[in-house]
């Protein structure tokens, strides 16, 4: 459906209609578009307090018991006191693994990083031995081969690449930095080689459409990697980025991180693989972003970036932590690590690998990646709605289903005890879900829905309450004349809301050239200008029994004949025209010689049956008068300045006036959206006529009858007769202006003498 089908479908009408009808609804509907829009944008100020209340649940919810095959080994502060500081020499490392190796566990994930050569002080004596012996001539093969023997031996990246490659499989940590938007290119230069790539990239990709260049995923433009004898000699790779949100806290993982045309797996979930004997680790793509991650057989639930949620298990120590000083002193209990998957990492305070999380604001890195290989071991996910924006908008859209129906129905007392029991149960919903479910759904955008709606209805209904005390009294006597307000006091069922179809007669005025005037007067003089102008013309309206309806800037509309019955209401509309003209003319006397400048006003005056009566709702309404009718006075008042007159009147207003008005016929004119024209007049003035005045309007009817029938001489010569009684007259200097054009370019035969109003 077009939206300009939409606009005016019946189902767009009926809102409209409620909305006209019911602040309530206005309310309702602004504060749940705010909050939706707010939901889109996610504004800082909201994640932050969405992402805090998310690490309330887990603060709630406790600590539980991780899976007893997941072990860590750290580098903790006794290691550091009994060894030494960190980072520690590859002998040490080696004796370490190799120890670790021989406790039997299954797999060993490094959460540490081989990316320069050590050179030992045997290597560096005897490389310069080989080259003394060289420069002296005094070496042979025999003693070449004994030092390059020597050196082997010695080269402990060798022996530490050596270890690294007997079983249990170890899977060794890579760094990825510039970690931002990803876009799948190779960025020129930058190359991983190809164990890298085999070891650490996901076996199976599957998209399930056409290839897309951009994806919105995790991408690097730079990678920090072990010396490659090592990732040769692994089983496996992988990063171990973490990438901790706006305020520090780390709450996910990516388990997807593009570099170049590949996308790399995490050192946890490779060790993970290796764990089940090699499984196929898959990943599958849309255009979206991630659709899903596969360990084997087991779905990995992410979101469309790639993220796992971690679902953190307690505060620090949560895992069975052995000190690497226990390893390397033998000190093991026995069957310790056997058949285990073991991360060995660094968790010493002054090695900085610490991080923020929901329960903690220092956790060890290691524990982090521990949690993320137990939650995927025992499939203890945090489960994310797969469009978090569309989930969360009909939970706002629920909430504000339940509070407008029912808030409106109860005492204010009781609407904020329901207030707070819907409040209560959203929370406790929320919470229990994600304990028991693992199911994470936002809950500071529904609190604000809660909020904003509880807060727009109560301060509509004190105010509403305000209003109504003082309703009567203030209802109309800002617009009418005294007697009309007593009247309606006397009568109070007058401002029952809604209609009754009554004859009016509509006024508009407006000031001619005000977007100048505004422009070059200050703003308090413009303020000054307009008080200036309508207080007197306000005056002139009440006077004669017209009632204000609105001010529209600097333009007026004034009725006649409502609330108050006036049989005589065109008149009375017409007089008023008039004094305003006149009483203008004075006032700009006055202005000039202060220096402030002239006004020239249009007025558009128009008869016929309007809707009239209170309109808006119960609770706030305007007394006004709607109708085509009333469109037609306000356009008529714009046509003064296409014609040059001051008042304009239509003949059904003329019909109804006494013959002690002057007036001149205008133009037949056809309303746009209407194919019946319209006469309209000019409203010349009261009274008698002198003979010049006569004679200026004989002659000005005839040029006006010979226009219309298509004798242009003869009109022109009229027009020029009654320009030469009122040379300043612009409206035959516009009958002129058109006879010439027309003895130019003749219209054509469809031509009826009726000007189209092109414009509302």
């Amino acid at each position: 459906m077009a939206l300009k089908d939409l606009v005016k479908s019946d189902i767009c009408r009926a809102w409209w209609a409620a909305a006209r009808q019911h602040s309530t609804f206005l309310i309702v509907t602004g504060v749940t578009l705010g909050v939706i829009i707010i939901l889109a944008l996610r504004p800082p100020i909201t994640e932050f307090m969405e992402l805090k209340l998310y690490d309330l649940k887990f603060l709630y919810r406790g600590s539980r018991a991780p899976s007893p095959k997941v072990v860590l080994v750290a580098v903790d502060d006794e290691s550091v006191r009994k060894v030494g500081r960190w980072p520690w020499s590859r002998e040490i490392i080696t004796q370490l693994l190799a120890r670790l190796k021989e406790a039997g566990p299954r797999v060993i994930g490094l959460d540490m990083i081989f990316a320069e050569r050590q050179e030992s002080a045997a290597i560096t004596a005897l490389k310069r031995l080989r080259e003394d012996l060289a420069r002296q001539g005094l070496a042979n093969p025999e003693v070449l081969k004994l030092l390059a023997q020597e050196e082997k031996r010695a080269d402990v990246d060798r022996q530490l690449t050596e270890v690294i490659g007997q079983p249990p499989p170890t899977i060794l940590g890579f760094y990825f930095e510039k970690v931002g938007g990803h876009k799948l290119t190779m960025v020129p230069g930058q190359t991983l080689g190809p164990k890298t790539v085999s070891a650490s990239t996901y076996n199976l990709v599957r998209w399930l459409d056409r290839k897309s260049e951009r994806l919105p995923l995790l991408g690097a433009q730079a990678v920090t990697v072990n010396l490659p004898e090592m990732t040769e000699a692994a089983a496996g790779g992988g990063y171990f980025n973490m990438i901790p949100d706006r305020d520090g806290t780390v709450r996910w993982l990516p388990l997807v991180l593009a570099y170049g045309p590949d996308l790399f797996a995490p050192m946890t979930l490779v060790t993970l693989q290796h764990y089940h004997d090699r499984a196929p680790l898959g990943v599958t793509l849309s255009r979206l972003g991630v659709e899903e991650i596969r360990l084997g057989r087991a779905r990995i639930p992410v979101d469309r970036f790639g993220r796992l949620f971690i679902n953190y298990l307690g505060p620090p120590g949560s895992f069975p932590v052995y000190s690497a000083v226990q390893v390397l002193e033998g000190r093991l209990p026995p069957g310790a690590l056997k058949d285990k998957l073991v991360l060995v990492g660094a968790t010493a305070v002054g090695i900085y690998d610490l991080r923020v999380t929901p329960f903690s604001g220092i956790c060890p890195g290691l524990e982090i990646q521990a949690t993320v290989v137990d939650n995927i071991l025992r499939g203890d996910f945090i489960l994310l709605p797969r469009s978090p924006f569309l989930v969360g908008s009909g939970l706002v859209l629920s909430l504000a289903l339940i509070l407008g129906f029912v808030l409106p129905r109860l005492k204010a007392i009781w609407a904020l005890v329901f207030t707070l029991f819907l409040v209560h149960s959203y929370l406790s919903l929320n919470y229990l879900a994600f304990r028991y479910f693992g199911l994470q759904l936002e809950v500071f955008y529904g609190f604000l829905e809660m909020a904003g709606v509880y807060t727009g209805i109560t301060l509509q209904r004190f105010l509403a309450e305000e209003r109504e005390r003082a309703r009567i009294k203030k209802a109309f006597q800002s617009y009418v004349a005294p007697e009309v307000v007593n009247q309606i006091i006397r009568h109070p069922e007058k401002l029952r809301l809604g209609g009754e179809r009554r004859e009016l007669t509509i006024l508009f005025s407006d000031i001619r050239g005000f977007t100048g005037l505004a422009e070059n007067l200050s703003p308090e003089a413009l303020v000054g200008v307009l008080h200036d102008f309508l207080d007197p013309m306000s005056e002139i309206i009440v006077k004669h029994g017209g009632t204000l309806d609105k001010y529209l800037g600097d333009a007026i509309m004034a009725l006649f004949g409502a609330p108050l019955d006036l049989p005589d209401h065109a008149p009375r509309a017409c007089r008023t025209a008039l004094e305003m003209v006149a009483i203008l003319k004075v006032l700009n006397r006055e202005w000039v010689a202060k220096g402030r400048p002239a006004l020239k006003i249009g007025i558009g005056i128009n008869t016929g049956p309007v809707a009239v009566g209170n309109m808006g709702s119960s609770r706030l309404f305007d007394y006004t008068a709607i109708g085509d009718n009333v469109n037609l006075a306000s356009r008529l008042e714009g046509l003064n300045k296409f014609y040059g007159t001051e008042i304009l009147i239509t003949e059904l207003t003329a019909r109804q006036l006494d013959g002690g008005f002057l007036l001149r016929e205008v133009d037949l004119v056809r309303v746009k959206g209407k194919r019946q024209p319209i006469a309209i007049y000019e409203v010349l003035g009261e009274g008698s006529m002198e003979p010049e005045k006569a004679a200026f309007l004989e002659a000005y009817a005839q040029g006006l009858a010979y226009f219309r029938g298509r004798q242009w001489e003869a009109a022109l010569e009229a027009f020029l007769e009654a320009q030469n009684l009122h040379p300043h007259d612009c409206l035959c200097a516009h009958y002129l202006h058109t006879i010439r054009k027309f003895q130019e370019s003749p219209p054509g035969p469809e031509w009826d003498g009726v000007t189209t109003m092109q414009e509302k």
